[in-house]
């Protein structure tokens, strides 16, 4: 019998005070040995990899709904993951997330 299950629930990342407007926070899960990244623009969440290409994104320059790598200048646009800029080929992988009585709370 595996023990990797796939879920489809919410998992609750931290508390909804401890990313301000304008931030970009990484959370590392555990289970599924995955960096993800979650960033706040005008009150809205938006969650994504952290890693792009052994890189994190949570350590780039945020710019309204822009994500700029701090490796090679990449952007990335936070709401859908796609390529604005390159040298990426590729858009992030996104996930949806909420906040629900004060906690981020995302669904992968």
């Amino acid at each position: 019998m595996s023990t990797a299950t796939i879920t489809t629930e919410f998992r609750t990342l931290d508390a909804g005070s401890r990313l301000p407007d304008n931030y970009v926070n990484p959370y590392y899960l555990e289970d599924l040995k995955r960096r993800v990244a979650v960033a706040r623009v005008g009150g809205k969440l938006f969650a994504f990899d952290d890693l792009y290409e052994g890189c994190p994104l949570s350590g780039g320059l945020l710019t309204g709904t822009t994500l700029m790598s701090q490796c090679d200048g990449s952007q990335f646009e936070v709401t859908s993951g796609a390529v604005l800029r390159g040298p990426a080929k590729a858009p992030l992988k996104v996930y949806e997330v909420r906040e629900l009585d004060g906690k981020i709370q995302l669904r992968i």
